[in-house]
This record gives structure tokens, C-alpha cells and sequence, in this order.
């Protein structure tokens, strides 16, 4: 006979085999209890009591083959491994015996009433776990050499199951053993607790420790779904709903280390918590799984309690994130919300406000403001009170929008700042809240649009044919916001009150200015000198009708002299340019 060649026993080969001889005890022990939980409640029904027999025994079992294959690899010496197939004989022959006597109690039962669907199937995951943990005892002397040539007899038969037998034979008595107690000689509950429910996802290459993770969380009344490896696990995760995984750690391919990795590195799947399963209970294994991202390690066999436990807390910390998640992203939606509603309060504000005077009105308080060099502009409509006699209130209304709405986009043009309207007047000021050296010359250039779009919309059909009237002064004013309830940025000071007369003062389709304004302009508009006008205040004044810009500004449809002598001025660019003025060349 060829003798075997000896081969060092690696810390990696040792932990897997002892991963191999566990999965089939976790099997039995995991079956046996389920049996026993499906037979009748009580004490003394046969079925119970067999199965927690077969259920103690494996415990007992596993717990001797752990302690003979305690210890590093290097200190475990072929005799030693010899003498763990010597010594698990007498367990195993026990074990298979219980096995035996539960499958003889099952068909005595069957035979009077029948057992749950289950337990049937279940027995024969016993009897196959039996004949795996048989190979692999058997095989313990083997682990320190290359394949021998020739195998050793068995010291323990192979697990046959019992023959059926007749239905009036008797139910042979199993003596009463339990569980290995947890803690101080109790016994485990075994009824169940209430846990958050959900999907959870078995990963598994053993379709064995599939079916009873499957079985045992079907009691607990949750919806599973399988994969036998990590692969399949990757693409179930992606294509459907899952609230924890049960990942087991060896798995060919694919273990379940690099598969936690790939999950906890995936933005779409990383908030999955992950428990990690194996009959591996290595001190370093489950620090590498916790460190992975792993929520907990759970090692086979399952005690049903802690399994329950475990999963339920795992449950109800995914089901608090979910929920402080899903508060997060309301609170992220009402803040959005709230600061749209702020804009727009905001924005509603600045059509009522300029915009420095509404940021200091939120902030609580708005100081009066002196401007020394401001260009005040009132407009009027000729013939307003005669047209309105016979027009309805309404189109009234509508005629005063449509003429102040256009009036407003001038003003946006401009960068100039809208006062109010008052009936069919319409105030705005250049040169505030912004002080500005060009205000004279930009209130103008706006007037100047103002008669123009005035004439286009008395040309429409059915128009009410109004024409506009401009007067403007140039000098300081005070500024202010006063009053608690509805705000309203106003001008106070005598340069108002003369802007109001030049207005008065002027004529139809013209722009009226004083003598203050005019030698602010006259370099950039021809003006014509009206001489002495006496105002409404019994003053006489110097007034200016302004005719348009000065021609030596103005050559073949361009006004690149005007822009030039404005950067010149003011240091800038003229913010807009009448458009009709680029085809007439005059008012």
C-alpha cells in the first residue's frame, strides 16, 4: 500500500474544515427544533420530545468535536486527528440512533394522524446532514496528507434511515434531554416575539441552509427571497426591494466578504443592513465582517431566540434610519418649499421696495436715506378725465395696465427705480437707491421711450388715443419707508415738488425739464428753451422741452458718438438706447 504523503495543516484548511462539520450539525439541530415546534404543545407528546432528544444530542456532539479540534493548526498533530475519528465514534452512533427512533416516531404518527407538511421534509434534511457529517468524520484522518491510496475501514456505519413500519407499533420513549442552556441553567423562550417585518434575502451556496433560514423566518412571518451565490445576490439586490440580507461568508466564487464589500461600496445599496452567517466563529473573521460594514455576525448553529432577536434589532434600526431618512427629506422638501416662499416673498417685496430698502426692512428696521443728486420724473395723460366719462370702470383699469405695464419694462431697461402710480400718473426716480452720476441723462433716455410706447399704444384699434406729458427735475430728496402696515417707499423734499410742477408746466407728447436738468443734458439732447414759464405755485421758472438728441451724436442709423461721449462722462456704458431713435434720429 502506497503511503499517504503528509501535508502541513494551514490555519485557512483547518478553519474551513471546521466550517464543513458545523453546516451539518447547524442542519440537524435547526430541522430537530422546527419538528419539535410543529409537533403538539404538550410536554409529553412523542414527536416533541424525540425531536428536542435529536435537536440536545447534536449539540452535544458538535461541542465534543469542537473542543477535540481546538487550537492552532500547527499544534494539531495527525495522531490527534486520528483520534477525534476514534473518539466521535460512540457521539455519532447516539446521534444516529435518535435520528432513527425520531423518524420511527413520525411514521407511528402518520399512521393514526397525520404529521405537518413539513416534517417530512425536514427528516430527510436530517438523514442527508447525517450522512455529510458521517464523509466528513470519517475523512478527519485524511486531513493532514494527500488523497490515500486506500481508505480506512469505517469505525461508524453510514446512516441508513429506519425501514417504515407497521401502524400499530409502539412509540419507543426518548429520554428527556434539553438544549445546552445560555444562561444560568435557563432554557431558551421560544415563543415569539412581535419584530418589524420585511423581505429578507438568504444567501447561501447550501441549499440546505437555505431551505431552513427559509423555513425558520417563514415562522416568523417574513417574505424571503433565495440566491445561491453572490452574484445572483448582487442582481436581486438591484432589481427589487430588500430590508435585510442573511449572507453566508463561505461561498465559492464570490465569498460573502467580497460581496458585503461590493454592497457597502454601491451608493444605491449600502444603506441594506447585512448580517453575516457562518459556521465560522473566528475571533478575526467577525471583526473583518463588522469593520466591512457587516450590522452583525451570526455563527452556526442558530440558537432560534438569539436569530430572532438579532433580526428584529437589525430590522428596527434599518426601519429608524428609513424613517429619520425619510424625515430628513421632508425637512429638505419644506426648507426648499420654505425658501421658494421666501423669494417669493422677497420678490414681492422688491416690487413694492428697492432692493437695499427690503433687505433692511427684514432685517427689522429701514433708516431714512439722503440723496443730494437725484432726477425726479412725473407723467400724466392728456385728456384722461374727459375719455374716461364714457368708458367702463373696468377698461379703464385695463388701459392703465397695459400702458403702465410697458412703462415698467422701461424702467427695468433703465435700472431706474418705479415711485408709484396715482390714478393715471406715474412717478419713478433715477439715481436712487443707487447713487449714480449719469441720472439726468438715463431719466431722459427713458422719457423718451415712455412717449414713444405711449404713441404705439394709442394707435391701436379702439384705444382710448391718451398722450403723455413728462416733467423732470434734477436735485436731493429724502428717502424712507414709514409706517408699520403696508409699506411704501417714498421721496419727500422740494425737488419733488418741482419735478411735479414741470410736469404741469409742459405739453402733450413732450418732455418738460428745469433749468437744473437741462444743464445736465445738454450735451447729450438738443433742448429748446421755453424762457420764463410761470408754475402753478406762482413761480417763474426757465423750462426746456427736450427735442431729441444732439445731431452731432447721431450719424447714419448709429449712436456709437453717444455711447463714446457717455463712457467718456461716466465711466461706463449707456445701459440701453431708445431702439426707435436709431431710425429717426429725433424725438
Amino acid at each position: 500500500m502506497e503511503e499517504a504523503t503528509i501535508l502541513p495543516l494551514t490555519a485557512a484548511r483547518l478553519s474551513a474544515l471546521r466550517h464543513d462539520l458545523r453546516t451539518p450539525f447547524n442542519q440537524i439541530i435547526g430541522y430537530a427544533e422546527m419538528i419539535g415546534e410543529d409537533a403538539e404543545d404538550a410536554a409529553d407528546d412523542p414527536l416533541k420530545r424525540h425531536a428536542l432528544a435529536v435537536a440536545a444530542t447534536a449539540h452535544s456532539t458538535l461541542t465534543q468535536l469542537t473542543g477535540a479540534l481546538a487550537g492552532d493548526a500547527e499544534q494539531i498533530t495527525p495522531g490527534q486527528l486520528a483520534n477525534v475519528r476514534a473518539e466521535m465514534a460512540s457521539p455519532l452512533q447516539e446521534l444516529q440512533h435518535r435520528a432513527r427512533e425520531l423518524r420511527y416516531v413520525v411514521q407511528i404518527k402518520q399512521s393514526s394522524r397525520p404529521a405537518p407538511a413539513e416534517t417530512e421534509g425536514n427528516l430527510d434534511h436530517i438523514e442527508s446532514a447525517l450522512a455529510t457529517l458521517h464523509s466528513l468524520v470519517e475523512a478527519t484522518s485524511h486531513w493532514h496528507t494527500a488523497a490515500p491510496t486506500v481508505a480506512a475501514a469505517p469505525i461508524v456505519p453510514a446512516y441508513e434511515p429506519t425501514k417504515p413500519v407497521v401502524a400499530d407499533a409502539a412509540v419507543p420513549e426518548a429520554p428527556v434531554t434539553v438544549a445546552p442552556p445560555t444562561e444560568a441553567g435557563k432554557q431558551p423562550e421560544v415563543a415569539k416575539t412581535e419584530v418589524s417585518k420585511g423581505t429578507i434575502l438568504i444567501v447561501d451556496d447550501h441549499i440546505e441552509n437555505r431551505d431552513l433560514l427559509r423555513q425558520r423566518l417563514d415562522r416568523e412571518g417574513f417574505k424571503t427571497a433565495i440566491a445561491a451565490n453572490g452574484l445572483d445576490a448582487l442582481k436581486m439586490l438591484e432589481e427589487q426591494r430588500v430590508d435585510l440580507v442573511l449572507l453566508d461568508v463561505l461561498m465559492p466564487g464570490m465569498d460573502g466578504i467580497e460581496v458585503l464589500q461590493r454592497i457597502k461600496s454601491s451608493d444605491k445599496l449600502k444603506a441594506i443592513p447585512v448580517i453575516m452567517i457562518s459556521a465560522l466563529d473566528e475571533i478575526e473573521r467577525v471583526v473583518q465582517c463588522i469593520e466591512f460594514g457587516a450590522e452583525d455576525y451570526l455563527s452556526k448553529p442558530f440558537n432560534p431566540v438569539l436569530l430572532r432577536a438579532r433580526i428584529g434589532v437589525t430590522l428596527e434600526r434599518k426601519r429608524l434610519r428609513d424613517e429619520e431618512e425619510h424625515q430628513r427629506a421632508e425637512m429638505k422638501t419644506m426648507l426648499a418649499e420654505l425658501a421658494k416662499e421666501r423669494e417669493n416673498a422677497h420678490n414681492l417685496l422688491l416690487n413694492i421696495l428697492p432692493e437695499k430698502v427690503a433687505e433692511e426692512l427684514q432685517k427689522g428696521h429701514s433708516a431714512p436715506m439722503y440723496f443730494e443728486d437725484t432726477t425726479i420724473c412725473f407723467t400724466d395723460f392728456v385728456g384722461f378725465t374727459l375719455s374716461t366719462e364714457n368708458m367702463a370702470a373696468e377698461l379703464v383699469v385695463e388701459e392703465l395696465h397695459t400702458f403702465f405695464t410697458a412703462f415698467d419694462m422701461v424702467m427695468e431697461r433703465y435700472g431706474l427705480e418705479k415711485m408709484k402710480t396715482i390714478g393715471d400718473s406715474y412717478m419713478f426716480a433715477s439715481g436712487l437707491p443707487k447713487r449714480h452720476p449719469a441720472n439726468p441723462v438715463n431719466a431722459v433716455l427713458a422719457a423718451l421711450e415712455l412717449v414713444h410706447e405711449t404713441q404705439l399704444l394709442s394707435e391701436r384699434p379702439d384705444a382710448p388715443g391718451w398722450q403723455l406729458r413728462i416733467g423732470l427735475h434734477t436735485g436731493p430728496v429724502i428717502a424712507g419707508v414709514v409706517g408699520i402696515r403696508k409699506f411704501a417707499f417714498d421721496i419727500w423734499g422740494d425737488t419733488v415738488n418741482f419735478a411735479s410742477r414741470m410736469e404741469s408746466s409742459g405739453a402733450p407728447a413732450t418732455i418738460n425739464i428745469s433749468e437744473r436738468t437741462y444743464a445736465r443734458v445738454k450735451d447729450f439732447f438738443h433742448c429748446e428753451h421755453r424762457g420764463k414759464v410761470m408754475t402753478k405755485d406762482k413761480r417763474e421758472v426757465d423750462m426746456y422741452f427736450v427735442r431729441g438728441v444732439q445731431p452731432s451724436l447721431y450719424s447714419e442709423g448709429s449712436f456709437a458718438a453717444f455711447a463714446r461721449r457717455y463712457r467718456l462722462y461716466f465711466s461706463e456704458e449707456p445701459p440701453s438706447f431708445p431702439e426707435f431713435l436709431l431710425t429717426s434720429g429725433k424725438s
